[in-house]
């Protein structure tokens, strides 16, 4: 199996086999925690398993789809390296890849070199939309570039490709609690009880999302729309070594699967964020409050304070606790905060899954207009 495809692996940092499709310390299925897992006798490790079959052939659709639609890297051998070839009889610019030679056409003609960012900044937002019934929701990822502000991949689990039922999400009713009004410190803590609530940790349950019955596509468990994202990402940009993530376990199980390789060289740094910002324009220091540990993991989290702002930190992959001052989730708190101000999006809620996908999709075209916008004129 290529390793661009592996997904069931070690996923615990400092453990040999980190993100090995293969290795004789593996046995599985193991049902000790109540359900199929991977265990990793090197470590003692126990991640779910998916249905690897199921998985490849619809990150195989994906991948191909958006290679197809972006011309960002070839939609067959997922290579980058590409010449422009001409042009197809509507005077369309076409692509040939280097490698194996397919010639395709993108759909969207944005063929310009994109930038790798030094650290990528990923966060889930849930959004409405109209399905069977009203108000069911989207589970949607969101990366930037951390330092620049664009973004960089924006996906939703919803997919038009076709998917097996083990990659399909199913609302059970037992939705994990909004906990926005908590203390930092105690949201941390809450948090990360909501993951050994889960019927695995990867399994979250975020409400209701059912397609209307004439609809094409299917609604994907959030940690297979977590592996395409990053999987794409890693394509664009494999040899990125700072990622920053929101306070969720398969967003960390993700990450660190794809980028394995660099993350077993100890050449890259995983972070937690939790922010609770309250004056978005002060210019003041952050100033280190202390360290408390949290979670099955006993992951050890560090507490900043900017007058009435506060931050958790938590390094995963042991990384310099020198950056935590500096890090922050302000790229996509600042597209948050404009994108609830957009018509498009105010309204979106009485659209299709698929139609309010394709206009995030927009929004973030917009939005990256406006920040090369506003870099530019920085630099004048």
């Amino acid at each position: 199996m290529s390793t661009l495809f592996t997904i069931n692996s070690c996923k615990t940092f400092g453990c040999r086999n980190l993100g090995l499709a293969t290795s004789e310390d593996y046995r599985w299925p193991d049902y000790r925690l109540g359900y199929p897992a991977l265990h990793c006798r090197a470590c003692g490790s126990y991640p779910p398993l998916f249905e690897a079959h199921q998985f490849n052939e619809w990150l195989s659709a994906h991948l191909s789809a958006y290679a197809s639609e972006s011309g960002y890297f070839c939609p067959v051998c997922y290579g980058k390296e590409t010449i422009r070839y001409g042009y197809n009889p509507q005077g369309t610019q076409r692509v040939q890849c280097r490698t194996c030679k397919k010639v395709w056409t993108p759909k969207r003609q944005l063929l310009r070199e994109i930038t790798s960012p030094e650290r990528i900044e990923t966060v889930s937002l849930i959004v409405p939309f109209q399905g069977r019934r009203a108000d069911q929701k989207l589970y949607v990822l969101l990366s930037f570039d951390a330092i620049q502000g664009n973004i960089i991949h924006i996906s939703t689990n919803f997919t038009q490709h076709s998917a097996g039922a083990a990659l399909r999400y199913l609302c059970r009713g037992n939705i994990e609690p909004d906990l926005d009004h908590c203390d930092i410190v105690k949201h941390v803590d809450m948090r990360e009880m909501q993951f050994l609530h889960r019927s695995q940790f990867d399994e979250i349950q975020y409400g209701s999302a059912v397609l209307k019955r004439i609809a094409k596509g299917a609604i994907l468990r959030p940690v297979i729309a977590a592996h395409g994202h990053f999987r794409v990402l890693n394509i664009l940009f494999p040899e990125i070594k700072t990622h920053l993530i929101s306070h969720e376990c398969f967003l960390r199980g993700a990450v660190i699967t794809v980028w394995a390789k660099l993350f077993r060289q100890r050449q890259a740094e995983l972070w937690y964020i939790e922010e609770d910002i309250s004056d978005s324009d002060t210019n003041m220091p952050w100033h280190f409050q202390g360290k408390t540990r949290h979670g099955w993991w006993q992951s050890q989290w560090s507490l900043w304070v900017q007058g009435k702002n506060r931050k958790m930190v938590c390094s995963l992959t042991n990384g310099d606790s020198n950056n935590a001052k500096t890090l922050s989730l302000a790229a996509s708190r600042h597209y948050i905060q404009w994108l609830y101000k957009q018509t498009d999006f105010i309204h979106s809620a009485k659209l299709s899954a698929g139609r309010v996908t394709q206009i995030l999709c927009s929004l973030a075209q917009d939005y990256n207009c406006k920040i090369m916008k506003e870099n530019e004129n920085r630099e004048l």
